[in-house]
């Protein structure tokens, strides 16, 4: 069959055109921009691609898979609809062809996702399990962001986040899960969500989906007590089990939530760390670069409580240290988060990335950072040794390569 995929460029919708492709079908993709790795991926699994979303772009395909960044008034998007061609959601693609007839384990929460997924993942394979799996993110070591896998068991990150522009619901309800894990649930996505409520709203409707022969996991202390009020005293199918997990660390806690995870499906051998040789993943707190007077840290934190939380880990492991923030994804961008960043950057030396003129003055404390003052990051050393640490969802704008090669450039003079 053949298919094309709207948006291909994607952590989701790109893994979904390799295992596509991987199940026989001839696939062809577009979006905007392609950068590595996934145009690596895609090059390497002989899957063509294009740039630009313009009907120049339309090729004859069975089915056009839309990614959740493509909306009405895309140009490509409208000729499709024009040609009435038959257009599916990627879950609801995933669901159909790979899904349904495994057996889910989803992982959600507004924090570590990926992490507790590719532990778990990472676990089955100690105790010689092969998984299928998707991973909205890089695992360290020799594990890849997918696999088919040869074992009935299909272990997914849950996310909350829109599904396409005509299914405006999360992407976990189309995923049937077995086994749930909910780790914490914060307010984000603010174009799609009112606040809290409606989000927790959504986990609700996804629970009561879920049959008596399912299990779900939750972390007490990951969500407010009102849902947990809520959630305890609503009727469900499944079994759910809380967990109490107090002053622990995102390391510890998802350490925690993986082993029981595997505890729940049965595979958890409690004479073996299974977790002994876990790689972690990239852009989790990951140093990029590192020489004798500079780190540069790279993490995937784009919430206030991720920021805080991964600040505070550099805090302990450095004694000089400058947080460089992109506001990137369109709940940091729309200020609702601001109150709590003027707090988390206060007493930090921070530099912005993207910020609006609004925020700059709000964060009056902090410097606008572009490729033309990369300076004055340098400038802010105060010791032997420097610790960067930059965090966002997306790629700072270019603005890390160009500090990395400032930085080299000026010590090679």
């Amino acid at each position: 069959m053949k298919l094309f995929f709207l948006g291909i460029s994607g952590t989701l919708m790109g893994n979904l055109a390799l295992m596509a492709k991987e199940l026989g079908h001839d696939v062809m993709g577009v979006d905007s921009k392609i950068y590595p790795p996934m145009s690596e991926q895609l090059e390497g699994a002989k899957i063509r691609y294009l740039e630009g979303f313009t009907k120049e772009n339309f090729r004859e395909s069975d089915i056009y898979i839309v990614g959740n960044v493509i909306s009405r008034g895309n140009e490509l998007l409208e000729f499709i609809l024009e040609s009435q061609r038959k257009i599916q959601s990627g879950p609801a693609w995933l669901y159909n062809n790979i899904l349904k007839n495994r057996e889910v384990i989803a992982i959600s929460g507004t924090h570590g996702k990926t992490t507790v997924t590719s532990m778990v993942v990472h676990g089955l394979k100690e105790l010689g399990i092969e998984p299928g799996y998707l991973i909205a993110g890089v695992p360290g070591g020799d594990m890849n962001s997918y696999s088919l896998g040869s074992n009935k068991l299909f272990v997914i990150e849950a996310d909350e986040y829109d599904t396409c522009y005509f299914d405006k619901n999360p992407k976990f309800l189309h995923y049937d899960p077995k086994y749930l894990l909910v780790n914490n649930l914060e307010f984000d996505h603010a174009d799609i969500f009112n606040n809290l409520e409606d989000i927790e709203g959504k986990f609700l409707e996804l629970l009561q989906k879920m049959n008596s022969k399912s299990k779900a996991i939750i972390n007490k202390d990951g969500i407010r007590e009102k849902f947990y009020d809520d959630l305890v005293s609503s009727k469900f199918d499944c079994s759910t089990k809380f967990l109490d997990i107090k002053n622990k660390d995102f390391a510890e806690t998802n350490k925690i939530l993986a082993g029981s995870l595997l505890e729940a499906i049965g595979k958890n051998n409690l004479n073996t760390d299974v977790f002994k040789n876990f790689r972690g993943v990239r852009r989790r707190f990951e140093t990029v670069f590192q020489n004798s007077q500079f780190t540069i840290i790279d993490d995937f934190g784009h919430h206030p409580t991720a920021i805080e939380k991964v600040a505070m880990k550099a805090e302990k492991d450095f004694d000089d240290l400058v947080l460089i923030v992109e506001f990137a994804s369109n709940t940091m961008k729309s200020g609702l988060h601001d109150k709590k960043l003027k707090k988390i950057f206060s007493n930090r030396k921070t530099f912005l990335i993207n910020a609006s003129s609004e925020q700059t003055n709000l964060f009056n404390n902090s410097v606008i950072l572009s490729k033309t003052n990369l300076s004055e990051v340098l400038n802010k050393k105060e010791s032997d040794h420097l610790a960067i640490l930059m965090c966002s969802n997306k790629q700072f704008m270019g603005i890390q390569n160009d500090l990395i090669s400032f930085i080299s450039s000026q010590s090679d003079e």
